[in-house]
């Protein structure tokens, strides 16, 4: 089952705290506590929202460690620069990948939704292409360097 677009519908909450009109939910925090928290499992992820925040976390294979130092590296990239769209957690969800972080104005209209979900559906398919052309240099640095090494 893949995630539908009408499941990132988020809504505002006013902070309980009196600090600001609208505050980012803390699920730890007592005042949160009675404010309905929803988890969606859907193909290869799962999505945790609760009010005007959610986590989206993506499940991933890889064939080999180089694979997965690889992802490491791209992941802590998109932390570091994530475009406008996206904001990526620097540490993800326990047992998933990648976690990303929405709020309220991220995902506001359909059309933002539906953006969203084909970015995760294509996720997968695109960081395979990523990591297979990784490996490629990888590979291709080790032969180049390998040769200097030899003993002929």
């Amino acid at each position: 089952m893949s995630l539908d677009e009408s499941q990132l519908q988020l809504f505002p909450v006013p902070c309980t705290t009196g600090m600001e009109p609208m505050c980012i939910l803390d699920p730890d925090h007592p005042c949160c506590e009675k404010i309905k928290r929803e988890t969606v499992e859907f193909k290869n992820g799962i999505l945790i929202k609760q009010g005007n925040s959610a986590i989206v976390s993506l499940k991933l294979s890889f064939n080999d460690p180089v694979e997965e130092f690889i992802f490491d590296r791209i992941r802590n990239e998109l932390w570091r620069n994530p475009g406008s769209h996206v904001k990526v957690i620097r540490s993800p969800e326990e047992g998933f990948q990648i976690s990303f972080f929405l709020t309220l104005d991220m995902v506001k209209s359909e059309e933002q939704r539906r953006k969203l979900v084909a970015y995760w559906d294509d996720f997968a398919i695109n960081i395979r292409q990523v990591l297979t052309d990784g490996k490629m240099a990888v590979n291709k640095f080790v032969r180049s360097r390998t040769t200097s090494l030899r003993l002929d």
